[in-house]
């Protein structure tokens, strides 16, 4: 018996799929770490929950240290405020800071406690003195910046952008927005992850959102999802018949988390199988039952924490089909014109429940949602 290889909820130890947004990373190490330059625009990657999106800002991370950058990592969203994160972290990571870095600290966090910086949350609203207080926290921020990156390169990793605190976002894109103009010698690069909202959410803080490059996560192909589901296996002496790779895929429909949610219960269902094994589709199809548990409870979650409107929503979507479904066929659904769409709509795709297809299309982020969702109307 061996333990499981898959990873259903946790870190991946491999991004299969990605090989585009790696050698977009690769390309910028290389005008960091080669050159000595600064990455002038931020990155975002964004897409629905369960598309890899920390995975990959992971395996960001790995790349960096591999390459000799030194690297701090944040959740957004914490009460200190995503600057104050980001100097906290620089410090407790470089045990070997010396005197400018940590007076260039102490200076950042005494702009910190100027009103408006540590302590705005919410939608941001623009004002004078909330412009001013950012120049201010991002000169300071930018001072830190530059003593970091002294002795070697930086990257900053920033995960869920969109919960961080609205002065934060907005003082990290000034300092960069210097950067930009006055140290390009700053080897310096900033690296984020968030939901699908992240774009329009940062869109509210910071006007002059083009300086950020936003990329967006789609589902993984054929062959990603094949490597992701033999791949593991095979390390461990264990294969998968084509008829169980098959099926497996199937139940996926290219979605991460579902792939590794099947192949978790597959193993399980056959045993754990030890180095010489077959993983076949009778396995497979026992592994599902086990998987549709956990998507259920999934799905409940997410159902339950949405508004009646959201669920009137969700509903006339489900109704309509599996696949996209246009703004207009909805709202016909639902007797309404396509402006009454427009909250509900925004609500759940910041909740992850549903993502623009085509123009004018919306549909499910998550597999088997549409179903979970008639056959809980039924």
């Amino acid at each position: 018996m061996q333990p499981s290889p898959y990873t259903p909820g946790e870190i991946a130890r491999a991004v299969p799929g990605r090989a585009h947004q790696l050698a977009e990373l690769d390309e910028r190490l290389s005008v960091l770490v080669d050159l000595r330059r600064l990455v002038g625009r931020i990155r975002v990657d964004h897409a629905a929950r369960g598309f890899g999106k920390t995975s990959l800002l992971r395996e960001y991370q790995r790349r960096a240290v591999l390459r000799g950058a030194n690297t701090v990592w944040v959740t957004a969203g914490e009460t200190p405020g995503l600057i104050r994160q980001i100097v906290d972290e620089l410090q407790r990571n470089d045990d070997t800071a010396g005197t400018a870095l940590r007076d260039r600290v102490d200076s950042v966090r005494l702009s910190l406690g100027v009103p408006g910086i540590a302590t705005a949350t919410g939608t941001f609203r623009a004002a004078a003195q909330d412009d001013e207080s950012a120049v201010t926290g991002a000169r300071a921020f930018e001072d830190v910046i530059r003593a970091a990156t002294a002795e070697r390169p930086l990257v900053i990793l920033v995960d869920e952008i969109q919960s961080a605190d609205a002065a934060g976002l907005r003082t990290l894109v000034y300092a960069w927005q210097h950067l930009q103009a006055e140290g390009a010698d700053v080897p310096a690069a900033v690296f984020a992850a968030g939901l699908l909202n992240a774009p329009e959410t940062i869109a509210e803080v910071v006007t002059f959102s083009e300086r950020l490059a936003y990329r967006p996560l789609g589902p993984l192909h054929r062959d990603a999802e094949e490597i992701a589901l033999v791949g593991p296996a095979r390390l461990l002496g264990v294969q998968w018949s084509p008829e169980a790779v098959d099926r497996a895929l199937t139940i996926a429909q290219g979605y991460p988390y579902s792939v590794q949610l099947i192949a978790d219960a597959t193993w399980t269902a056959a045993g754990r199988p030890d180095p010489g094994t077959i993983i076949d589709v009778r396995s497979v199809e026992l592994g599902q039952h086990s998987m549709q548990a956990d998507l259920d409870a999934l799905f409940r979650a997410r159902w339950s924490a949405c508004s009646n409107s959201e669920r009137r929503m969700l509903t006339a979507m489900a109704e309509l089909g599996d696949g996209p479904q246009s703004r207009s066929s909805i709202a016909a659904a639902l007797e309404t014109g396509t402006n009454q769409l427009s909250t509900p709509r925004a609500r759940l795709i910041d909740k992850g429940l549903v993502q623009p297809a085509d123009r004018g299309m919306l549909e499910f982020t998550i597999p088997g949602f549409a179903a979970f969702i008639r056959a809980e109307q039924s």
